[in-house]
């Protein structure tokens, strides 16, 4: 209770014992004491009030400051969470483009091999083509000898027999 409030309600008190002695002014005194102690009544809800309204300011304020220490905390989290994602983002993208250009590497690899393999077997038709023409010739030259010696031959055999 209030200094002021316990004052108010002493005063009452006070004002009690010389009501009791003034028993002659008893209707005058019965509501100068209703007075008093409705006004005593009346600081001690304001105090009442005020202190309420002032541990509910504390409280809010506690309240408030823990609420922001903690929004804070949690925000710093997600700032340490969106870098180490980020990080693994670039991690990935790195080795991502690592994979791409051995890839791509290998294709080119690939890519020559073939166009050399083509050119090789592209040679080897040509060759092969010019041998087999070659051949036929060479089969045509030797099949057109051997007619020509089966000719001389059987012009010969026909000299002998008529010689």
């Amino acid at each position: 209770m209030t200094r002021k409030a316990s004052r108010s309600i002493n005063l009452a008190e006070d004002d009690d014992d010389d009501d009791l002695s003034q028993c002659s002014k008893a209707p005058d005194n019965d509501d100068r004491d209703i007075e008093m102690y409705a006004k005593a009544v009346a600081e001690f809800k304001v105090t009442w009030q005020k202190q309420k309204k002032d541990k509910e300011r504390k409280f809010m304020k506690t309240a408030q400051a823990e609420l922001d220490e903690h929004v804070e905390r949690k925000q710093a989290q997600v700032r340490e969470i969106m870098k180490h994602m980020e990080e693994t983002y670039q991690e990935f993208l790195s080795t991502y483009a690592a994979i791409e250009d051995k890839t791509r590497e290998v294709m080119v690899k690939i890519i020559d091999a073939q166009k050399t393999l083509v050119a090789l077997s592209v040679r080897k038709h040509q060759e092969t083509v010019e041998l087999t023409s070659n051949l036929e010739e060479s089969q045509l030259d030797s099949i057109q000898q051997i007619k020509q010696t089966c000719w001389d031959v059987t012009d010969m055999m026909e000299a002998f027999m008529k010689v």
